[in-house]
Parts: C-alpha cells; sequence; structure tokens
C-alpha cells in the first residue's frame, strides 16, 4: 500500500453557488451581487446616518477576507461567521461563510472551531463544497487525534492515557466517515482517498493500543492481586507460627508442673490429725458448774478404778524366805 502524508485543508475561500465570481488575482472566491441590487444597497447606506447601519452579510464576508489575507485567522473565523448569521436575512447561502470560518479557524489552530464550522458548510445546497466541507471536516478531527504521520508507524505512537485513546479513537473514526462522504460526493477525490487509508491506518494503530493497554492493565491487576496474596500468606504463616509458640510454652509450663514434687495424701493428714486431736481434747474455755462437777466425778472414778486394780497387787500377802 502507498504511504500518502496527510493533505491540508483546501486553501481557496470558497463564495456561495448562487453568485460566484473569481478574482483573478488571488484565487479568493468572493459574494457578487448584481448591479441593481448593489446600485440599492449603496443608495440605502448613503442615506442611513453615520453609525446606524449595521455591518450585513456581506460586509462582513469582506471582513473576513480582509482579515483572512492580513493572517489574523481568529479576527477572519469571526467575521464569516457573523457574515453566514446574517446570509438567510438577505437570502444568501451561510454554506460559503461557514466553509470560509472553518479554513480560518483550522489556519489559526483552533480545530475544534474548524470541525463544527465545515459541518454547518457540509449542510449546504452545493454539493461540490459539500465535498470538500466533508473532507476539511475530516482533516480537522484528524489532527485531534494526534499527528497523523504517526499513523504510518506504530513505533512512532506516543503512549495514551485511556481517556485520551479513547478521544482519539472517536475522532478517528468520525474522520474516516467524513472522507467516506467526500469521496462519495467526488469519486476523483485522490487526496480524500489518501487521507482515507490514512486514517483507516491510525484506526487500527488506535485499536491495537487499546487492546495492548488493556493487556497490561490486566497484567497489572494480576500482579497487585499476587501481591496481595503473597502478603495475605506470609501473615498467615507469621499468625500460625505466633499459635504454635504460644502451644509449646503451654506445654513446657504443663511438664514443669507435672514434675514438681507432691505432697503425700497420708502424710496431709498425719499433718492435720495432732492439730484436730488438740482441737477435740483440748477443753473448752467456758464450762458450766455442772460440766465441772461432773467431769470431777468422772476424774475421782477413774482414780478409784485405778486403786481398785493396784489394791489386790499392793495387799496379797509374799511369803519370805529367810535362810538362817
Amino acid at each position: 500500500m502507498k504511504n500518502f502524508n496527510i493533505q491540508y485543508p483546501i486553501s481557496n475561500i470558497h463564495c456561495s453557488s448562487e453568485q460566484p465570481w473569481r478574482d483573478q488575482s488571488n484565487e479568493l472566491m468572493y459574494w457578487r451581487p448584481d448591479a441593481l441590487v448593489g446600485w440599492l444597497l449603496v443608495c440605502l447606506l448613503c442615506a442611513l446616518p453615520v453609525g446606524a447601519a449595521e455591518p450585513g452579510a456581506r460586509a462582513s464576508f469582506d471582513a473576513g477576507l480582509q482579515a483572512f489575507a492580513a493572517s489574523n485567522y481568529p479576527a477572519a473565523s469571526n467575521a464569516f461567521l457573523e457574515a453566514a448569521t446574517a446570509a438567510p436575512a438577505e437570502k444568501l447561502d451561510p454554506a460559503a461563510a461557514f466553509y470560509n470560518a472553518g479554513l480560518a479557524a483550522y489556519a489559526g489552530g483552533d480545530l475544534k472551531a474548524a470541525a463544527d464550522s465545515f459541518a454547518r458548510a457540509a449542510a449546504g445546497a452545493d454539493l461540490a463544497l459539500q465535498a470538500k466541507a466533508y473532507y476539511n471536516r475530516g482533516n480537522a478531527l484528524f489532527h485531534q487525534a494526534g499527528d497523523p504521520a504517526a499513523a504510518l508507524s506504530a513505533a512512532t505512537a506516543p503512549a495514551m492515557s485511556t481517556q485520551a485513546l479513547d478521544s482519539a479513537a472517536a475522532s478517528v473514526g468520525e474522520a474516516v466517515q467524513m472522507y467516506e462522504n467526500a469521496i462519495a460526493l467526488d469519486p476523483k477525490d485522490v487526496d480524500a482517498k489518501a487521507n482515507y487509508e490514512l486514517a483507516v491506518l491510525k484506526q487500527q494503530q488506535l485499536q491495537q493500543q487499546k487492546q495492548q493497554q488493556q493487556q497490561d492493565q490486566q497484567k497489572q491487576d494480576q500482579q497487585k492481586q499476587d501481591q496481595q496474596n503473597q502478603q495475605d500468606q506470609n501473615q498467615q504463616k507469621q499468625e500460625d507460627k505466633q499459635d504454635q509458640q504460644k502451644d509449646q510454652q503451654q506445654q513446657q509450663e504443663q511438664q514443669q508442673a507435672e514434675q514438681e514434687p507432691q505432697p503425700h495424701p497420708q502424710a496431709q493428714d498425719n499433718q492435720q490429725k495432732p492439730e484436730e486431736q488438740i482441737k477435740e481434747e483440748k477443753p473448752s474455755e467456758e464450762m458450766t458448774p455442772e460440766e465441772a462437777a461432773m467431769m470431777l466425778d468422772a476424774m475421782k472414778a477413774k482414780e478409784q478404778s485405778q486403786r481398785d486394780q493396784l489394791h489386790p497387787f499392793f495387799g496379797r500377802p509374799v511369803p519370805v524366805e529367810k535362810d538362817w
């Protein structure tokens, strides 16, 4: 496929197809009123007070031509738009004024305003002017997406954000449609065909960039997910390790407690028994007289019993043998 450079807007200033007249000195297109209408307008302007007459469509159109010739493109664009606004009241087709406003805006670097003016120029009845308006609108949209020369090589395509990429894809897609409209109206327009091929290449390039961007985004998302999973796993391992250390510490404490000597239950009973006996044998500090008398009688009875047991032993006569 042959490589083409982007074709810039058609530079000729055009007029309405109703009353065309070409100035051979500079090839700019003008509106030319017929002689009778021109004479009536001159008479009317002379009859009006100074400053009372507002500039009409033709005056604004001529002001736009002068500003364009002086490379004052913003002023030229505004003048042509004023002419286009006033044209319907004067039975003039505003398409030529809109077209010239688009050229002025394009030359001044305002691509959005140029694309809008070319779109309004394409609504006129002049099919030839429609074809040129479609072509130049396609150029304005194409340039909004960046340097058209970047469509020739994918390696030179600059990196773009998702929002910028979507905006560029929309502009180039509409530019392709504009070139198709221009070719349909003028099949012999080689510039429109060349730019159409470039726009299609640019459209494919943007689609590839968008797919690559989506793949890169998915890859980044996957990497973030893998990192998060790895962090979660490391945290879980750390928690498991801490739990294991706690279990080991508890087991060690339990083993140490089991290894310590425990007192024998019987020894404890023996240690407690004397105290209990002391408590049982210890007489109450508070004793009634009756209890004291009973205790005294019991003690006397006990002593008498002991005497009775000893009496037979002491009272029995023991024979004595003498060796004389």
